[in-house]
């Protein structure tokens, strides 16, 4: 309960700060709205209806109509402005401002992070359910205040009015708070049972309409009868929990909802009201319908009141999960130093590593990489080549040893400047829904003549053929087809090449490439090829690969094994030694003979 409530103060801090007005319309509207209710339907209502039985003048009647008929319009007024205008512009807003904190930690997530099952649960629910949680606290607060605002009106004004109906109004209540609670716990018992169930029921209805599996489907066509065999058994599951506790929520449904108004008011209280009026004529007939509305409407709203826990606390779970996230901090944090100077050298010293699981990734990995050189680290796979690289971008740090750019730990360096000097194409890059340009760019573009030189250029290099590709717009060809009828879908050797283009724009000093010729055939490979080494003469240049012919002309390539480097040396040298790499050589040699 203690977090409960924690969780929702932060929200209401976190929209007060951003969005006040709102924040305050939403405080106002609900218990305006309110008071007008009550005074319409008790006291002008009840006033009306006394008139008529005393036969008090029309004009008297009439005067006051008047006067609740300019209420009536003032309070429509102040509804439509908030519901149809300050809502719908001061929401987004809010909304806005929470994504912006969401995405702005994100950037700065480590890549550990990614590996964490429990706080990627987080992130991915913080970023889907921003909007929504924030939607639900609104509405759900402002109903909230409305029916608590209702009911201390209607227990202040049956406390003047009537004792007993005050009286019956809190036991009606209490039957209410009870049987919801019952009800609300077994229901949550319920969706527990059922949630198993539910699960693998929506995962077979996605295999049914998602892309992935529409080829292998129709391939494989017995497939959609195990699949239904499955979907059915699910059903019969949850059907089955259903059916163990349908009587149960019925009769608590039941309880909650009829009893106390249908038996405690119209079995108890009206009887009681009518023999006051009738008999023992203390009370007009008004006064009766007032009365008996006042109580039922009393025990409505509490009963919504407590409708409202399960809610809170359902809306409660995701803000603790948005909380929490922001308040990660990462671990992979820049140091003081400023990046001066060109760099010289790159080097690994005793460097260890682990994702956390326990087992060793690398081990003792020494490594240096020089001004100008062409490394190539090569290797199975699961040999740790790309963790290697990942550490050498600083997405994580090392377990022990030390990784120094010019002599300084990397660790001491500020991160962006560091990470800035390094290119990177991985092997599982990524082609945008934006333009050519864009994708190469990756930042604000500007359209100038010197950038649109820079892309094309870039794109020339990397052997991507604006001409020959005959894209409709150039450089500002939307890529994909998500959202622009006129964009292209590219191959995957030339997405590769843009991913290339993208390093070679900015001109690091230092570009890894990680597989970079993988989605190509190899005539475009050997191109390719030949065109790193002629743009990367004064470049140092660090290659991953399975294709040996990719690092045949480094000059100094690294076998790995198991998070090992177990040779070291040029393509000759390593295969005079007849070790790993040798009979790797051979093995792919063979493929093309």
């Amino acid at each position: 309960m203690k977090k409960q409530l924690s969780n929702q103060f932060w929200l209401i801090s976190f929209c007060m700060k951003t969005a006040p007005g709102l924040m305050l319309f939403n405080l106002f509207i609900p218990i305006e709205q309110s008071i007008f209710v009550f005074f319409e339907y008790t006291i002008w209502i009840g006033y009306n209806l006394d008139a008529a039985e005393h036969g008090a003048p029309f004009s008297q009647v009439a005067v006051l109509t008047l006067g609740v008929f300019g209420l009536f319009l003032v309070h429509q007024l102040i509804d439509s402005v908030y519901y149809h205008w300050a809502f719908d512009r001061m929401k987004p807003v809010l909304t806005f401002k929470l994504r912006s904190r969401i995405y702005e930690k994100a950037k700065n997530m480590d890549l550990s992070c990614y590996d964490d099952p429990d706080f990627y649960n987080d992130f991915v629910l913080s970023t889907t359910q921003a909007d929504q949680c924030i939607e639900r606290f609104m509405n759900d607060g402002r109903d909230f205040l409305s029916c608590s605002t209702i009911c201390v009106l209607y227990f202040s004004y049956l406390l003047a009015m009537d004792k007993t109906g005050l009286f019956l109004a809190i036991i009606c209540s209490l039957i209410k708070l009870a049987a919801g609670k019952l009800y609300f716990r077994l229901q949550e018992k319920v969706r527990l049972e059922r949630l198993s169930a539910e699960r693998k029921r929506d995962y077979q209805h996605r295999v049914f309409y998602l892309h992935d599996y529409a080829k292998e489907l129709r391939l494989h066509p017995e497939m959609k009868g195990l699949i239904m065999e499955d979907f059915d058994r699910c059903n019969e599951e949850i059907k089955g929990i259903n059916k163990k506790y349908g009587i149960k929520l019925w009769l608590l449904g039941f309880v909650q909802a009829y009893v106390p108004v249908y038996f405690m008011l119209y079995a108890l209280y009206l009887p009681f009201l009518l023999y006051q009026a009738m008999v023992m004529q203390k009370i007009s007939l008004g006064t009766v319908v007032i009365l008996l509305a006042a109580v039922r409407r009393m025990t409505s709203r509490f009963g919504e009141l407590v409708g409202y826990y399960p809610s809170f606390s359902y809306n409660g779970a995701f803000i603790e999960k948005i909380r929490r996230f922001l308040a990660f901090e990462p671990k992979i944090v820049g140091g003081e130093k400023e990046v001066e100077g060109s760099f010289e050298s790159l080097t690994l010293s005793h460097v260890s590593f682990s994702y956390g699981e326990g087992r060793e990734i690398l081990h003792d990995i020494n490594l240096e990489i020089r001004k100008g050189q062409k490394i190539a680290l090569v290797g199975y796979n699961g040999a740790g080549k790309t963790t290697l690289v990942k550490l050498l971008m600083r997405l994580y740090d090392p377990d022990s040893g030390a990784i120094l750019r010019n002599g300084e730990d990397i660790r001491s360096l500020e991160l962006s400047g560091y990470r800035k000097g390094i290119g990177a194409v991985f092997q599982d890059y990524k082609i945008y829904a934006a333009s050519l340009r864009e994708n190469v760019v990756m930042d604000l573009c500007t359209g100038e003549k010197q950038e649109t030189y820079g892309v094309e250029q870039a794109l020339h290099r990397a052997k991507f053929d604006l001409s020959e590709r005959k894209l409709k717009y150039q450089i500002e060809t939307p890529l994909t087809t998500e959202f622009e009828k006129d964009g292209v879908n590219l191959s995957g050797g030339e997405s590769q090449k843009v991913a290339i283009a993208r390093t070679l724009y900015r001109g690091h000093d230092l570009i890894i490439m990680d597989e970079p010729s993988s989605a190509l055939d190899p005539a475009s490979e050997y191109q390719l090829n030949q065109e790193l080494r002629q743009i990367a003469e004064d470049k140092t240049v660090v290659f991953i690969s399975h294709r040996l012919a990719t690092a045949r002309d480094a000059d100094c390539i690294y076998m790995m094994k198991e998070g090992r480097i177990v040779e070291r040396g040029t393509h000759e040298e390593l295969l005079r030694l007849g070790g790993e790499y040798d009979r790797m050589w051979e093995m792919q040699a063979q493929a093309y003979r």
